[in-house]
């Protein structure tokens, strides 16, 4: 399981999410809620730009609304995202903005972890070059743990999605060390329509522009883990099992779906969370069971199912067929 992550910087200020299909969005209520930021979507893919982008900008600024663009990142390949990237910097140019830029790459149409990191660093570099500043990986918990390397969490800070009502993003398991910002809730209603809703985010000083975020100080290195399958031999228990292996029963009853803990059965393939260290190797594939879903196979797993069906392309996340198999995208 990922443990919680704290934030890096003083948490300053909280802010929205917003896009042109935000029809409803008032900055002024906003503001009266307590909101000091608006980061609003520049541009996406190839030719992408927010058609309400200006005027976005202008009803912010009136409500006196720190500002923030981010960029939804669709590129296949290093050289595409490094012309997103082009794109996204002209787009912003002519405005005043007091956040940091920000990529959020979700959906990755089946590219490897590693393909998705080179691709990813090639927009976040040629963003820095071009404005002077370090853009924030805008990304959710799973991905921040099991997705985004070292390389990239190193240079630039981590903007997370985590709705899950923990008291801190549960991310404790990426490369980043602390988060600048955290989407930790999307029900800020407008008062005006109570149908419409925006993604409030928390912010700490490290995603201001001008802020400096300093190295952390040598720390402990968080727990590394990783997904490993094994098969029960005979005689074997669950608890036997989490003692050789340095896991929990509880973490094996919940992502191998368990009903009876005292019943596992020779031959029983079974998945364990286990420690980076443990000389197994790690379990990528999973075969689809009757009743199964892409939503419960993702939570069983602490994973995006957005992300899963990306990897495998599956375009209809709720046609699944036992016999099925599918890569879990867990593993380098």
């Amino acid at each position: 399981m990922a443990k919680s992550l704290p934030p890096r910087g003083e948490i300053l200020f909280e802010g929205v999410t917003v896009n042109e299909f935000a029809t409803a969005a008032n900055f002024a209520a906003y503001k009266n809620q307590g909101i000091g930021a608006a980061v609003l979507r520049a541009t996406a893919g190839d030719d992408y730009t927010d058609a309400r982008l200006s005027q976005l900008v202008e009803n912010a600024r009136e409500n006196n609304l720190r500002i923030g663009f981010y960029h939804y990142l669709t590129a296949e390949d290093e050289a595409g995202a490094r012309e997103q990237a082009q794109r996204f910097v002209q787009a912003i140019s002519g405005y005043d903005y007091a956040l940091r830029p920000a990529m959020l790459f979700e959906t990755l149409n089946g590219l490897s972890i590693d393909a998705a990191n080179r691709i990813a660093l090639a927009f976040l570099q040629a963003v820095e070059s071009a404005t002077g500043v370090a853009p924030a990986v805008y990304t959710d918990a799973q991905s921040a743990n099991l997705l985004w390397n070292r390389s990239i969490a190193e240079r630039y800070p981590l903007w997370v999605i985590d709705e899950s009502d923990a008291e801190n993003p549960q991310a404790g398991n990426s490369p980043w060390k602390g988060w600048v910002g955290w989407q930790y809730r999307t029900d800020l209603e407008d008062p005006n329509c109570p149908c419409a809703s925006v993604p409030v985010s928390r912010f700490t000083s490290g995603m201001l522009k001008a802020e400096i975020v300093l190295p952390t100080p040598p720390e402990e290195e968080p727990a590394r883990t990783k997904l490993i399958c094994i098969n029960v031999a005979y005689g074997d228990t669950l608890s036997g099992i989490a003692r050789l292996f340095r896991t929990s029963v509880d973490s094996i009853v919940k992502i191998n779906d368990i009903q009876n803990p005292d019943l596992i059965l020779p031959g029983q393939r079974l998945y364990l969370r286990v420690d980076a260290s443990v000389p197994y190797p790690c379990c990528d594939s999973y075969t689809v069971r009757k009743g199964d879903s892409l939503s419960a196979i993702a939570q069983r797993f602490d994973l995006n199912w957005r992300r899963i069906a990306s990897i495998n392309q599956i375009s209809n996340p709720n046609l699944i067929f036992p016999g099925q198999v599918i890569k879990l995208g867990v593993c380098d």
